[in-house]
């Protein structure tokens, strides 16, 4: 056997061998590329359907959560609602307690001053005016009390004849 025919065998074994793996190597990368995407079509799909429970999950519980905040700020709103209602019920009851008391010691004081008719009325508004004083200083801003005061001042001069009533103006004597 020549060098040559050895050659030609060695060239013809190898060419065979590569060819083959040639082919070999070709379907193998194919075959691995479908596997691969197959495999990646079923993580995939796996992964989005976790995903979408998981955000399910998150949405039921938010909206739970969100509920149970919900239904405690109504609760707390309404026993606020209801502790201020209280609180001015309470106050109002202190007011016209306090304004009866401080209008029977204004009415005695001014039983020798006054006529009896008179400090009828007298006793009348000032028991009011006591009231209303009560009333707005529980709520008003203070511009609103001191409008309140200068207008029972003036109500106050107008009684006592210090100044004239006349249908819309007021005037001093």
């Amino acid at each position: 056997m020549a060098i040559s025919e050895i050659f030609k065998i060695a060239a013809a074994v190898i060419t065979a061998l590569g060819g083959g793996s040639a082919i070999v190597l070709a379907l193998s990368s194919w075959i691995g590329k479908v596997w691969a995407n197959r495999l990646m079509v079923q993580d995939r799909a796996k992964y989005e359907q976790a995903l979408a429970k998981l955000q399910a999950e998150l949405r039921h519980d938010s909206e739970r959560e969100l509920t149970n905040i919900k239904n405690d700020l109504d609760i707390f709103k309404e026993k606020h609602l209801r502790g201020h209602s209280d609180k001015i019920a309470i106050y109002r009851l202190a007011v016209d307690i306090i304004a009866e008391k401080l209008g029977d010691l204004d009415y005695i004081s001014l039983t020798k001053q006054m006529p009896p008719d008179a400090l009828q009325k007298y006793d009348k508004f000032n028991r009011a005016r006591i009231k209303a004083y009560g009333y707005l200083a529980m709520l008003a801003p203070q511009n609103v009390m001191d409008a309140l005061d200068a207008l029972f001042d003036h109500l106050i001069l107008i009684a006592q004849g210090k100044e004239q009533y006349e249908c819309g103006k007021s005037t001093r004597s």
